[in-house]
């Protein structure tokens, strides 16, 4: 009888994890090839970005039956608490002008990612975040929004001359003005793959981890007692990379908010 190696069918596992992170149609087996860009179906990441989304609006719905002058209960509490800080921490910190104005589109992308970003820690959930297409639609979404936001503010001509900074020379304003549109038109593709990388990486270092648990389990049952004894040492540090992982997509949601923030003041102060 050949002795068992948890770590011999580790690489077709690994391998399959990465597959099944990709776009797969939820009406077919993962085994499938990934869709295609011109496939129309329902992948996972779609579903549960839908799942997200209702979530989010049934904890809003929710919210707003406990808020008031003194929320009612933990997690009325808990909400208020979050709201206070993207208001004080980011909102009237960043936007100098106005401020109060941009606060249900900012804090309302703040909880939408947030509940994104748990709900595909869901085990076999995928992240609604973990393709680029989620996360560049989230981005994009904002790119749109502060790019209104400013042509409103300081009209289409006023709106454009104020990608070139004040003061910038003549002779090399022509220089700095292709810089400045160059950098402009990237900041949707910087700011979606800052978040898809790292939601991306997490959920695959969660796969691991699991994957190596389950694996050095199953060693029991086939008799490999010593391969077995490890399996514990690997469950406490899936435990501990799922609590680092919780921080980690909290401060991510954050990130993105706060640079969303400094788009909008970019956009529309006079500076």
């Amino acid at each position: 009888m050949e002795a068992y190696n948890p770590l011999g069918n580790f690489a077709y596992d690994l391998d399959k994890l990465l597959h099944v992170q990709g776009p797969v149609s939820i009406f077919g087996p993962y085994s499938e090839p990934w869709i295609t860009p011109t496939q129309f179906t329902i992948t996972g990441h779609l579903f549960w970005w839908i799942i997200s989304v209702t979530v989010f609006l049934l904890v809003m719905f929710a919210w707003k039956k406990r808020y008031g002058v003194v929320p009612r209960g933990r997690f009325a509490n808990a909400m208020d608490f979050l709201w206070e800080f993207i208001r004080k921490g980011v909102v009237e910190t960043i936007i100098s002008h106005n401020s109060r104005k941009y606060l249900p589109f900012i804090s309302s992308i703040f909880f939408l990612l947030l509940v994104n970003n748990y709900v595909g820690v869901i085990p076999s959930a995928k992240a609604p975040h973990g393709v680029i297409s989620g996360t560049l639609a989230m981005s994009v979404t904002v790119f749109l929004y502060f790019n209104y936001v400013g042509i409103k503010a300081k009209g289409g001509l006023g709106y454009f001359k104020g990608i070139v900074p004040n003061g910038v020379p003549g002779a090399i304003a022509p220089i700095i003005l292709v810089i400045e549109i160059v950098s402009f038109c990237l900041r949707p593709i910087t700011q979606a793959l800052r978040l898809f990388a790292a939601v991306y990486a997490g959920h695959i270092l969660l796969g691991i981890f699991a994957l190596l648990t389950s694996l050095f389990v199953t060693g029991i049952f086939k008799g490999a007692y010593v391969w077995g004894l490890t399996a514990p040492l690997w469950f406490v540090l899936l435990i501990a990379i799922y609590i680092l992982e919780f921080l980690v997509l909290a401060i991510q949601a954050y990130v993105f908010t706060m640079l969303t923030a400094v788009y909008i003041d970019g956009a529309t102060s006079d500076h």
